[in-house]
């Protein structure tokens, strides 16, 4: 994505899809619904664990500049993990093998719209209503609302009845509307926080340098998230917003802190810019400032996941497919002994740790996707129509073996969408969703005919002679 320019939501859309299309085993994309004037709130998935760390942007209309760093994170990060290079201290694969990063880049598609496009193309009858709710300026670069006149980081149940500087109707900016979660983009937001259940929340916003991290935290979590903060501090050189006894609220990380009780923060990028957007010259600063928040968010919302996982008993056996290492402890970075492929005897897991036993002895392994498998036996055949990678394990960033021309192979196996392949190397693995799939026919058994009466003949008794 290219971030030198006005980033509007068209430019965004096409962005998201380039990144699903190129990067289909590792980005996602997924729409929460659609805002008030029909666009499409567009979420994107970035990572292949199952913990998460939820990040968005553009709750305000002319901070859209969030949306340009979010989309660049995304395509940063997987390009990164792509390639399987590190950024600063932080191995990305590793990281997104662990975490699930979310990411909605704008919240408010049709405010950022009319931000950067003014009325241009609305109906008169619109047009005069949002020039009325501007006080009757065409200067739409200040808008902070949605096209609705609602300030939607106002919106959320948090404090909403005590919000400070509030509007009592429809404007650009600082209307918290009539009832908490009245916009809809608040409340596809909501629901969608629900349905992820994110560990840890970022609202990027602009502009000022600053992060909010506190609102009416337990004391209980007040050293947790106050070192996050730091951290994060540390990481942008933004200063940390000192708690306040009775802040005021409305704003998704309040809402997420006093609903989930989990680190919530909204980052402002940025020098202060007033009632504009961050001029297009102060990116590159901002990147280098946020490039690697995520991944320190992400190393966080892994600790934090793993930490509240229960250990649940098991006992199966398991293929372990490629190398890896056993620790004699859950959670261990090193100490460990190699691993090489077997079947072992899966005793426990936690998270995405799994004690087993191996012929080296008992112990904890944290394999990457598609190591560790437990193989359907089957008997097909794949027909392969193009020319068709093999890996050594089934997972798309697995060492590919080879590559295959058009034919038909057998198969012996199945884990989830993946086939186990005979080929003239030995077995390995192919995408099972690139290829046709058959079946050997059954033998038929001639079944017995119905019973049909067949006459008998009778043949005459003896006499009896007296």
């Amino acid at each position: 994505m290219n971030p030198n320019q006005v980033y509007s939501y068209t430019i965004m859309q096409r962005d998201i899809e380039r990144l699903a299309a190129e990067y289909p085993d590792l980005v996602s994309m997924e729409s929460l619904g659609k805002s008030p004037y029909g666009r499409q709130l567009w979420a994107v998935k970035l990572g292949r664990g199952e913990s998460v760390l939820f990040l968005n942007g553009s709750h305000h209309a002319r901070e859209w500049m969030t949306s340009s760093l979010l989309m660049k994170l995304i395509d940063t990060y997987a390009q990164a993990y792509d390639t399987n290079v590190r950024i600063g201290n932080y191995n990305v694969r590793d990281l997104l093998d662990e975490v699930s990063i979310w990411v909605v880049p704008m919240v408010n598609p049709d405010g950022v719209t009319l931000s950067q496009q003014g009325t241009a193309g609305l109906p008169a009858d619109l047009a005069q209503m949002l020039r009325k709710y501007n006080k009757n300026s065409t200067n739409f670069t200040r808008w902070k609302a949605n096209m609705q006149g609602i300030d939607l980081n106002r919106q959320y149940p948090a404090n909403w009845n005590t919000i400070r500087d509030a509007v009592s109707f429809p404007s650009y900016q600082n209307y918290k509307g009539n009832r908490p979660g009245q916009a809809p983009e608040v409340q596809l937001m909501m629901n969608f926080t629900e349905q992820i259940d994110p560990e840890v929340t970022i609202s990027y916003h602009s502009s000022g340098e600053i992060i909010f991290w506190n609102f009416k935290t337990l004391s209980s979590n007040l050293n947790r998230d106050k070192t996050m903060a730091r951290a994060l501090g540390n990481l942008t050189g933004y200063s940390l917003v000192a708690p306040e006894k009775n802040p005021s609220g409305g704003g998704y990380k309040d809402w997420f802190i006093q609903e989930y009780g989990r680190p919530g923060f909204t980052i402002e990028i940025a020098d202060y810019a007033g009632e504009s957007s961050v001029p297009l010259r102060q990116f590159s600063t901002i990147w280098s400032e946020n490039k690697e928040v995520g991944l320190y968010s992400a190393k966080q919302t892994y600790s934090l996941w793993l930490n509240k996982k229960k250990v649940q008993y098991l006992q199966q056996s398991m293929r372990l497919l490629a190398g890896t290492e056993l620790y004699p402890k859950l959670g261990a970075a090193a100490g460990g002994i190699s691993l090489q492929p077997q079947t072992l005897q899966v005793i426990a897991e936690k998270g995405d740790w799994v004690q087993v036993q191996a012929a080296e002895g008992l112990g904890w392994i944290h394999p990457s996707p598609g190591k560790l498998a437990a193989i359907e036996e089957i008997t097909a055949n794949a027909v392969l129509n193009v020319r068709t990678p093999v890996y050594k394990y089934p997972d798309a960033y697995a060492p590919k073996v080879t590559y295959l021309d058009p034919q038909t192979v057998q198969v012996s196996g199945r884990w989830g969408t993946w086939l186990l392949a005979s080929t003239p190397g030995g077995n390995w693995w192919i995408d099972g969703r690139k290829v046709e799939l058959s079946w050997p026919k059954e033998e038929t058994v001639q079944e017995p005919a119905e019973d049909v009466e067949v006459p008998v003949e009778v043949q005459n008794e003896p006499a009896i002679t007296p």
